[in-house]
C-alpha cells in the first residue's frame, strides 16, 4: 500500500463529508421531479383535460402560466442552490481523499461544518453507506499517490460521461414510447387527423421537447468530460514514464479537479432512477480500468491464470 486513498475514503471524516452530498443530491433529485411535473407532465395533463371540457380552458391556460413562474422564481433557483451546494460537499470529499489543496478562487470557501451535519445526518442506514464506501477503486493503494490521484480523477470523468449517454438514450426511448402510446391509442379509437393531433401529439410534445432538450444537455456535458479524460489520460502517460514531478502532477490534478467541480455545479441533475439500474455493471468496469491502468504502468502484476502457479 503505496497511498492512503482506500482508508481515507471509508475514514469517518471522509464518509461525512460523502453522506451529506448524497442526501442534498436526493433533496435536489425531489425538486427536479416537482420541476418535471410542474413543467411537463402538467402541461399534458391541462391539454387533455382542456380538450374535452372546453369550459376549463381559461383556467388551463392560467394554471400553465402559474406553474411556469413556480419554475423560474422558485424551483429553478433552488435547484442551483442545492446542486452547488452539493458540488462543494462533493469537493470537500475528493480534496481529503485525494490530498489536494483547497482551491478558494475556483470553489469558493468551504461549508460550515453545521451544513455539513445537518445534511449527513439525513443520510444514515447500513445500506445507504454500503453504497459510499470504497468510492474510488480500492486498488488506487498500490500506486504512488500522483498516479493515484490520476486514476481516481480519470474513474471520475469515465463514470459520469458514461451515464449520462445512457440516461440521455434511456429518456429519449422513453419520449417516444409515451408519444407512441398516445399516437396508436387515438389510431386505435379511430379518430380523425385533427383530433389525433390535438389529443395525442400536441399533448405528448412537452414531453418529447423536454426529452431531446435533457438528452442534449446531459451529451454535451459528456463530450466535454470525454475531453477532460483524455487530458488525464495523456498525464498518466506522462506521469507513468516519469515525465511529471509529483509536484507538477498535483498541479495538474489540481486542474482537472476545478473542471470536475465545474461539471458539478451547471450539469443537470441525472434522476436517481438510473443508478440502481447501472451501478453494479458500471462499478464492476470502472474496478477493471483502474486495474488496467495500474497494470500498464506496471504496478499491478498479472493475476496467475487457474491451476498455474504464479512466480
Amino acid at each position: 500500500m503505496t497511498n492512503t486513498i482506500p482508508q481515507t475514503q471509508n475514514s469517518e471524516r471522509a464518509l461525512k463529508f460523502m453522506r451529506a452530498r448524497q442526501a442534498t443530491y436526493f433533496q435536489a433529485s425531489v425538486n427536479q421531479w416537482l420541476q418535471l411535473v410542474v413543467t411537463v407532465l402538467a402541461p399534458v395533463i391541462g391539454a387533455m383535460i382542456g380538450l374535452n371540457n372546453p369550459a376549463t380552458r381559461p383556467y388551463v391556460a392560467l394554471a400553465s402560466v402559474a406553474a411556469s413562474l413556480l419554475d423560474a422564481a422558485v424551483l429553478d433557483r433552488a435547484q442551483r442552490k442545492l446542486l452547488a451546494t452539493a458540488a462543494k460537499m462533493a469537493e470537500m470529499f475528493d480534496v481529503e481523499v485525494l490530498q489536494l489543496p483547497w482551491n478558494a478562487f475556483v470553489v469558493g470557501p468551504r461549508l460550515d461544518a453545521e451544513t455539513i451535519h445537518g445534511a449527513a445526518e439525513r443520510y444514515k442506514g447500513e445500506a445507504k453507506m454500503a453504497k459510499i464506501r470504497n468510492w474510488y477503486p480500492v486498488v488506487v493503494g498500490q500506486a504512488p499517490l500522483p498516479l493515484a490521484r490520476i486514476v481516481c480523477q480519470r474513474t471520475n470523468l469515465w463514470y459520469d460521461a458514461s451515464l449520462r449517454r445512457t440516461y440521455g438514450g434511456v429518456i429519449v426511448i422513453f419520449a417516444v414510447a409515451v408519444t407512441a402510446g398516445l399516437v396508436g391509442a387515438a389510431i386505435y379509437l379511430d379518430l380523425k387527423f385533427l383530433d389525433l393531433v390535438t389529443t395525442a401529439i400536441v399533448p405528448a410534445s412537452p414531453v418529447l421537447i423536454w426529452a431531446i432538450r435533457e438528452r442534449n444537455r446531459h451529451k454535451d456535458t459528456a463530450d466535454a468530460q470525454e475531453r477532460v479524460k483524455g487530458e488525464s489520460e495523456a498525464l498518466w502517460d506522462r506521469a507513468k514514464a516519469g515525465g511529471c514531478s509529483d509536484d507538477d502532477c498535483a498541479e495538474r490534478s489540481r486542474e482537472f479537479q476545478n473542471s470536475i467541480y465545474a461539471r458539478r455545479v451547471s450539469s443537470p441533475l441525472i434522476l436517481p432512477f438510473m443508478y440502481p439500474l447501472l451501478r453494479n455493471r458500471m462499478e464492476a468496469q470502472m474496478n477493471v480500468g483502474a486495474e488496467a491502468m495500474l497494470r500498464d504502468a506496471g504496478l499491478l502484476k498479472d493475476k496467475p491464470e487457474e491451476g498455474v502457479p504464479a512466480g
